[in-house]
Order: structure tokens, then C-alpha cells, then sequence
């Protein structure tokens, strides 16, 4: 009788073997990458949604032995509809973490629902509040703040000897807050006008009329995409090139824009985190695959969203794969520090970016426009003694 007992067991394990699959066989890690795939944004969002696809082939679409999957949602640039794909892909889809999203925006309406639902959440949103008022321990920010991107421009532009400047930005947080920085650095006497249009305003003309060059040593402008094309022209048309220096704040001359700049744009200065000729193995790795998946140079938004991908990657190797211990997933990407496209990067006490700036000089040549990396800022940091 005992035998009998001891084979029925042991039949019984076997045939349960057979449908319970084993503890190492673990589903696919699900990572969901919303941005504005449409709109007035989507040349500066779709390609950095390409770098993250590029930095999870370059793993073959596996990490520490699990595959991954991206859920990809397009939140059109407005925050209702960020908020709702937010929550379609943390309730329905049941992703381990987000990597998401550009607009402040948008990332302002998902920020609350993250922070509730504790979903580890990677973005490039400037937005200053998502590493001050909306912090979270599953927030991080590969992005510098507006206010990190705004102080870099107006120190290395002051150390030129600039005294006093104009300023112009959208009216919204990112460009407001880097015109805050401005005036600190340079004292709010000495920004002789700060001028905040509405995003994608067609005529600049009322804010140019404003600019007199015999009262300033230089123009600083806080504006991206489609608008840092046409503020280039105007100020040329209005003649103002050549009389008062041009800055551009942050991503005014990414790559992926020159190639629609208008010829005016030569000559221009801006700083921010990527340089698409500074010449390391990291950079020339990430341009020469980029280029070859998807026939176009990569700029800063690429680069962040690149870094960004591989920050996860790094972090879930380092937990060995276990993305939905949520907790442990954070803690790992508190302390990956990556030597990237860029040199080194990180992210500091409150998630948000580290990394260095470069000053970048656009230049024509073998009839192109390219960025001229002039001068290297190291280790940027958010400024939290200045904007609490």
C-alpha cells in the first residue's frame, strides 16, 4: 500500500509539472512609452520614441532573460488624453513601468496618477515640479528641469561678458521657469525685456519691435521645434542678426531640426546635453545606429530617450529581471550611473538628471548644418539651493 501511495504522489507531481510552468519562466516585462506620436510635437517625439525602440534592440528585446515588450500610446500633447492613456496601460495593460512623455503639460496630469498608483515612471518632461512639488519615489527625470537647462545657458553666456540680455520663451512653464533662471543669474534689472508668446505663435514681429541692440549684449530664446524655426528667420528678416548675439536655450538647434533650419540659423549659440559630433565611442555607437535603423541623425531628444531606455535596462539587469518588485526596480535606478553618448550621467537625491551640458556652435559644412561642440559644462545638477 505505502509503494502505491508513493507512485500515485509521484504521478501526480509529474502530471502537475506538466501544467504549472516552472518559477525561473517569467511572462514578458511590458513598458509603456506614451508620447505626442501626433500634433505639432511629433517631429521631435517620434524619433526620441525610435531611440528607445533602438536602445532595447541593441539588447535584442531581452533583458536578464525576460523579453520586452513596449506598449506604445500617443498622447496628442494634451493632458486629458496623456492622463487617460496613462491609465489604460497601468489598469488594462498592466505594465511593470512607464517610460513617457515630453510635454509639461502632459506630464503634470500624469505625475498625481503615478505617484497614487506607485507605477515606476522614467520621462523626459522638464518640468521643474516632478523633482520639487510632484516628487515621487517612482518618478525620474532624464531631462534636466527648465530651471537646470536655463541657468547653464545664462552662466556660460555671462562668463562671455553679457551683461544684460532680452529674453523670449513660450508661455509655459519650461520657458518661464528658464527665464527665471535668467534672471538670476543675470538680476531682473538686467533682463531689459522678458518676453512669453503663445506656443506656436506664426508672426514674432510685436516682440522683435521691442528689441533695441545698443541696450543689450545678447537675445536668449526659450522656444523649440517648429518655433525655433521661425523666430530664426524672423529675427534675420527683422534685421536683427548680426547686430545682438543669438542664444537658444536647451534643444533650440537639435540635430534633427537643422536639416529645416533656415541658412540664418549658421552662427547660432545654444547649450544643452547633446553634442551630435562629439567625437567617443559611446556617440558615434548611438549616431551610427540610429542612422542606420532609421536613415536620420539623431539629436537631444533622441539622446535622452536613449538614455532613458538604457537606465531601465540597467536597473532591471541589476535586479535580475524582476520588474514587478516595484520597490527594489526604484532603488536600483537610484544608483545606476552610465557612461553614455555623453559622457557620464545620473540621476541626483530627487531623480532628477545629471549630466554634462555642451555649448554648441551651428556651422555649415560639406553643405550641411551641424552643431560644433565649443565648450563642455560637467555634471549639470538641478538647482535646488536657487529654486527649492
Amino acid at each position: 500500500m505505502r509503494i502505491r501511495v508513493l507512485v500515485s504522489g509521484g504521478l501526480a507531481l509529474l502530471f502537475l509539472g506538466g501544467l504549472i510552468p516552472p518559477v525561473h519562466a517569467q511572462g514578458p516585462i511590458r513598458i509603456g512609452v506614451i508620447f505626442p506620436l501626433t500634433g505639432p510635437l511629433a517631429g521631435q517625439a517620434v524619433p526620441e520614441r525610435d531611440a528607445i525602440k533602438q536602445a532595447f534592440d541593441e539588447e535584442n528585446w531581452q533583458v536578464a532573460g525576460r523579453k520586452i515588450e513596449l506598449l506604445y500610446e500617443d498622447s496628442q500633447g494634451k493632458p486629458d488624453v496623456g492622463l487617460t492613456k496613462t491609465r489604460k496601460l497601468v489598469e488594462r495593460d498592466r505594465v511593470h513601468l512607464l517610460l513617457a512623455e515630453l510635454v509639461s503639460t502632459v506630464g503634470n496630469a500624469m505625475a498625481p496618477y503615478v505617484n497614487q498608483e506607485k507605477i515606476p515612471w522614467v520621462s523626459t518632461v522638464a518640468l521643474a515640479g516632478l523633482t520639487r512639488a510632484q516628487k515621487s519615489p517612482y518618478s525620474f527625470r532624464f531631462v534636466p528641469s527648465s530651471y537646470q537647462f536655463g541657468l547653464a545657458a545664462a552662466q556660460w553666456t555671462k562668463k562671455q561678458g553679457w551683461k544684460k540680455v532680452y529674453f523670449i520663451g513660450w508661455d509655459a512653464p519650461p520657458s518661464r521657469e528658464a527665464g527665471e533662471a535668467v534672471k538670476k543669474i543675470y538680476g531682473a534689472e538686467n533682463v531689459v525685456e522678458a518676453m512669453f508668446p503663445p506656443p506656436f505663435t506664426a508672426d514674432y514681429a510685436p516682440y522683435l519691435a521691442k528689441v533695441d541692440p545698443s541696450k543689450a549684449d545678447g537675445f536668449m530664446a526659450a522656444m523649440w521645434g517648429a518655433d525655433a524655426i521661425r523666430i530664426t528667420r524672423q529675427y534675420s528678416e527683422y534685421g536683427l542678426k548680426g547686430k545682438l548675439p543669438f542664444f537658444g536655450i536647451a534643444s533650440f538647434t537639435s540635430e534633427e531640426l537643422l536639416a529645416r533650419m533656415p541658412p540664418e540659423i549658421e552662427g547660432t549659440l545654444s547649450a544643452y546635453t547633446y553634442c551630435g559630433t562629439l567625437d567617443t565611442p559611446e556617440n558615434k555607437r548611438f549616431v551610427d545606429g540610429f542612422k542606420s535603423r532609421y536613415n536620420s541623425i539623431p539629436g537631444s531628444y533622441q539622446y535622452m530617450g536613449y538614455m532613458a531606455a538604457r537606465f531601465v535596462i540597467q536597473a532591471l539587469k541589476d535586479i535580475q529581471g524582476k520588474a514587478e518588485d516595484r520597490e527594489a526596480f526604484a532603488a536600483a535606478l537610484r544608483k545606476v550611473q552610465l557612461k553614455g553618448p555623453m559622457g557620464m550621467a545620473s540621476f541626483d537625491d530627487r531623480q532628477g538628471m545629471v549630466g554634462d551640458f555642451y555649448v554648441l556652435k551651428v556651422i555649415k559644412k560639406d553643405g550641411q548644418l551641424q552643431n560644433q561642440c565649443i565648450d563642455r559644462m560637467p555634471q549639470v545638477k538641478d538647482p535646488y539651493d536657487l529654486f527649492p
